[in-house]
């Protein structure tokens, strides 16, 4: 089944645009990018099943990143869903005969990504995405008691605004952690492994931020998108990158990647402002899909996830490029 969304004129456009030349700066400049994510769906079906159930992140829409375009074609039937974070999925569904049927979910996107300062108190109202009171509980594995409080406690102690407190769990974690891929345990983002190794990625910098915020009542969202490298104009996306936000009740959510700011060096840059070097997909960690899945809660959501029979299915095939355009001139 194929599925093209918005018109055909403006998915052309932006997939035939030039690229955009050197001399790009995320840090002033807006970006607009085409992204391919390619999901092989032909390992799913080696073996009879009644049924087969995926589920593929699409890019977030939000104040700083507008999604121009979308153009989906698999050959299973699909529909866009999304959940209480705002997080929009592709779910995918095959039964009976459809199972036989083996290719690849084929979604392109234009993206357009601005340099961010955060989103201001006024748009985090009740009861959406924004929701400070959403981002407060304990996960699963960022627990909020024991050495985490301890940590906080010590580190906010004599700060009296939100502010204050937010950046001095910050100043820790790119104070006492380093970037890192060596061994074993890294990568699943467990805040109190990472504050014993003092070591991870992303995704287990973040991890003991959100813990060290969320301890001490202060709202802390975890974000993993793709990061687009800034001296290349297309190619093959490696990884995930992941980021936070904090929630700060005189200014609002505060964005910060206080991995990026330990490789960098760059402290001051990567706290309350984020480039333009990235492309965001979900929000939050031990997530309950839409519709919902058999299996356990996502520590986190990035790459496909899928269950043949209602059992989890352990890593699907994947690949993600991009490409980044100029902007159209007027009249274009």
């Amino acid at each position: 089944m194929t599925r093209v969304r918005q018109s055909a004129a403006l998915v052309a456009a932006a997939f035939c645009g030039p690229l955009l030349a050197g001399g790009f700066d995320p840090w002033t400049q807006s970006a607009r990018y085409e992204l391919e994510y390619r999901v092989d769906l032909t390992p799913l079906v080696v073996r009879p099943a009644d049924s087969i159930r995926v589920w593929v992140p699409m890019p977030a829409a939000n104040a700083h990143q507008q999604v121009l375009s979308t153009n989906i074609k698999s050959p299973w039937t699909h529909r866009e869903t999304q959940d209480r974070h705002g997080n929009r999925y592709i779910h995918l569904e095959a039964a009976g005969k459809e199972n036989a049927k083996g290719g690849a979910l084929v979604m392109r996107f234009v993206v357009q990504r601005s340099p961010s300062k955060g989103v201001p108190q006024s748009d985090a109202r009740p009861d959406t995405p924004l929701d400070p009171c959403r981002y407060l509980a304990a996960q699963r594995r960022v627990p909020l008691d024991g050495l985490i409080r301890e940590i906080a406690e010590r580190e906010s102690s004599g700060r009296e605004s939100d502010a204050q407190k937010i950046r001095a769990f910050y100043d820790y974690v790119t104070r006492t952690m380093r970037y890192s891929k060596h061994g074993e345990g890294w990568g699943r983002g467990d805040a109190l492994w990472a504050c014993d190794a003092k070591y991870g990625n992303c995704t287990d910098f973040h991890s003991v931020f959100v813990g060290l915020a969320r301890s001490q009542k202060i709202p802390a969202r975890f974000i993993i998108g793709f990061p687009i490298p800034a001296d290349k104009t297309a190619g093959e996306i490696g990884g995930y990158h992941c980021w936070a936000e904090a929630y700060d009740r005189q200014r609002g959510w505060v964005l910060l990647d206080a991995s990026e700011a330990w490789k960098t060096k760059r402290l001051d840059d990567y706290f309350g402002t984020l480039p333009s070097d990235r492309v965001a997909f979900t929000v939050g960690r031990d997530l309950m899909l839409e519709p919902p899945q058999q299996g356990e809660p996502l520590n986190y959501f990035i790459y496909p996830y899928a269950e043949v029979d209602a059992q989890p299915v352990e890593r699907v095939p994947c690949k993600l490029r991009f490409r980044r355009l100029t902007e159209p001139k007027a009249g274009d």
